[in-house]
């Protein structure tokens, strides 16, 4: 590994917020004069693909996605608590669903300055990004008020929408530089690194304004394809990889490795169309009787969080107001069933009502994903625990959205991925792309078969603290409370992601969804 020393650079440390009207009033610390401090640098090695671009609204490939968090900056990122962290951005304030941005004092790698013109044109970009697009959804329009200021006009009031900046800033009309041989050539971006096309390496950008960065260069290694991206990660050719689980297989690194948040909620959905589930107590049995933990352990390999609300445990805001046991509580889960008149055991040890009826379900399951599977038949049994019968019927992945769409259902096992704001409403308000079997407005009934006022009032029925979260009426803590006193679906566990890197790296810590790379200015390599 080379090493060589170099002159200490300025740190500029990132003051990590949340919500709107908010800003980075970190200041750059002065160096002091005729000292001189040296430190060594070094070198990393990771995977990209040649044959794809790495313009990050162009790219397919995985690895030359991942690689874009190192070669250009955006707006904002959050770390592996979901807070947020100004990156070119150093302020954000919102007068009537105005949020004004003010850009930093930052520079591309061609030393030109990063203005609001730039930021406009990659906006655009990402509106037509697979990738990006559907992070925009609260956007009516943007535009650039001068050189350091951009105006994005909403359509809701939402305290979390920084946390969508994620697009990366490029220099306008540099996604269409090519090189002598009229290769696309990388955009222009103002990243910790530079992409150097003749060695296919990385070179730390010394002009970043976070440039105190141990990490000089990264040497990179040709992988085409996912058969040879896997064989590099098993040999340990790279030195980092990202392991994202959005299925039931991961390439495994044999290495250290750290967890990373993901906002894939695992659930279960329920038709509110049938009587029995229209009963909160019967939704409340349900849910006391999982234990989640073991639905993360053992159908999901410890590479979940078992929930304790509906948002993520690890949201900070409403983590406090969260209080879905993570274990089986039966007692809660036999209570509810005896308080709608199921309280006797028959001989199959169900509970029944004075009509010898039982509480049975129909559970339906991916049957091509494992893990789901799994789960699915552990919740049968849990349920099973507390004298409620669940028959799991597992089908093809085309049927089971048949099914769902047509509302041919009873439960169902599902999974979501939220956006960093944790916006719930596609999930738990009628006619949202994944709200399967909600009603609106939602009919809540109490134990002598009555309708409940409590949650029918459009004051406080769930829909509506949602819907007033996003006029500006509600907190996020208003919302938390609304959902799990309502239980509209059953929160599970949210999926985890891995980073695996090298033995020989030391201070990989905290990386998120947003940046993988989120500490590569501390790490230090033993090689």
């Amino acid at each position: 590994m080379l090493k060589r020393t170099i002159a200490l650079m300025l740190v500029l440390l990132m003051v990590v917020l949340t919500g709107c009207g908010k800003t980075d009033n970190t200041e750059t610390p002065q160096k002091p004069q005729n000292v001189t401090e040296t430190k060594e640098s070094y070198e990393l090695q990771l995977l990209y693909c040649a044959n794809d671009t790495l313009n990050p609204y162009k790219t397919i490939s995985k690895l030359n996605a991942e690689l874009g968090l190192l070669l250009f900056d955006s707006l904002f990122k959050y770390d592996n608590e979901f807070e947020t962290i100004y990156v070119l951005a150093t302020s954000l304030e919102t007068v009537d669903n105005v949020c004004t941005i003010t850009l930093r004092n930052a520079k591309f790698t061609d030393g030109s300055t990063v203005t609001a013109d730039d930021v406009v044109y990659s906006y655009n970009l990402a509106l037509q990004s697979e990738r990006f697009k559907g992070s925009l959804y609260e956007i009516s329009s943007v535009v650039a008020v001068d050189t350091s200021h951009i105006a994005f006009t909403l359509n809701c009031t939402d305290p979390y929408f920084e946390k969508l900046l994620t697009f990366p800033i490029i220099k306008a009309g540099s996604d269409t530089l090519k090189n002598e041989d009229n290769v696309e050539l990388p955009p222009i971006g103002s990243g910790r690194y530079v992409f150097d096309e003749k060695n296919a390496k990385l070179l730390k950008n010394e002009g970043h304004y976070s440039a105190d960065n141990n990490i000089t260069e990264i040497s990179l290694i040709n992988a085409p394809d996912s058969e040879s991206m896997e064989h590099y990660v098993e040999i340990g050719a790279t030195d980092i990889y990202f392991a994202e689980m959005t299925d039931d297989t991961i390439i495994r690194m044999s290495s250290k490795k750290v967890s990373v948040n993901q906002t894939n909620l695992v659930y279960i959905g329920i038709n509110h169309n049938y009587s029995p589930l229209k009963s909160d107590a019967v939704r409340f049995a349900i849910s006391a009787a999982l234990s989640r933990k073991d639905i993360a352990t053992k159908a999901f390999y410890a590479n979940a969080t078992a929930a304790t609300g509906f948002f993520h445990p690890s949201f900070k805001v409403v983590s406090d107001y969260q209080s879905i046991n993570p274990l089986t509580d039966e007692k809660i889960s036999i209570e509810n069933l005896a308080n709608i008149g199921y309280n006797e055991l028959n001989t199959d040890r169900y509970y029944e009502n004075d009509n010898g009826k039982i509480l049975e379900f129909t559970l339906l399951v991916n049957k091509d994903s494992p893990s789901k599977v799994s789960a699915a038949n552990l919740i049968a049994e849990q349920l099973a625990n507390v004298g409620i019968k669940i028959t799991v019927n597992a089908l093809g992945i085309n049927e089971y959205f048949s099914a769902l769409q047509n509302g041919h259902f009873q439960l169902y096992l599902g999974e979501v991925k939220l956006l960093p704001n944790m916006d719930m409403r596609s999930l738990v308000i009628n006619g949202g792309s994944a709200a399967y079997g909600m009603v609106s407005p939602p009919i809540y009934y109490n134990e002598d078969g009555s309708i409940s006022t409590q949650y029918f009032d459009n004051e406080t029925s769930y829909v509506s603290v949602v819907n007033g979260f996003y006029s500006g009426k509600n907190t996020i803590i208003d919302v938390a409370s609304a959902l799990q006193s309502s239980m509209p679906i059953i929160p599970l566990v949210y999926k985890n992601s891995l980073v695996f890197y090298s033995k020989d790296i030391e201070d990989v810590y905290s990386p998120s969804y947003s940046d993988i790379f989120i500490s590569i200015d501390k790490y230090i390599v033993k090689k």
